[in-house]
């Protein structure tokens, strides 16, 4: 695994993802590590989903009411994942 450093983080900021850390029961290491590797996946699923968009601009559309029910579905997880990260990360 790589090292990263990272420089002139304002003192506030500190304090906060610190304390953070600290309820969550994990070292300030194995905070910032988990929220990393969550921004990273996020990158991941952004890059997958361009990759699907160019390969589905030559396709026929999709009827408006399965997509519908798709956009639906997308936003319930959505909402599910940030209630546990909330609950997770919650100050």
């Amino acid at each position: 695994m790589s090292n990263v450093l990272i420089r002139d983080v304002a003192s506030d900021d500190l304090e906060r993802i610190k304390a953070a850390a600290a309820e969550n029961g994990t070292s300030l290491q194995a905070y910032l590590g988990e929220t990393l590797r969550a921004q990273a996946a996020f990158l991941r699923r952004r890059d997958a989903l361009a990759a699907i968009a160019q390969r589905l601009e030559v396709r026929d559309p999709v009827p408006e009411s399965a997509r519908a029910a798709v956009l639906d579905e997308i936003d319930a997880a959505n909402e599910a994942r940030a209630r546990d990260l909330t609950d997770r990360y919650a100050p």
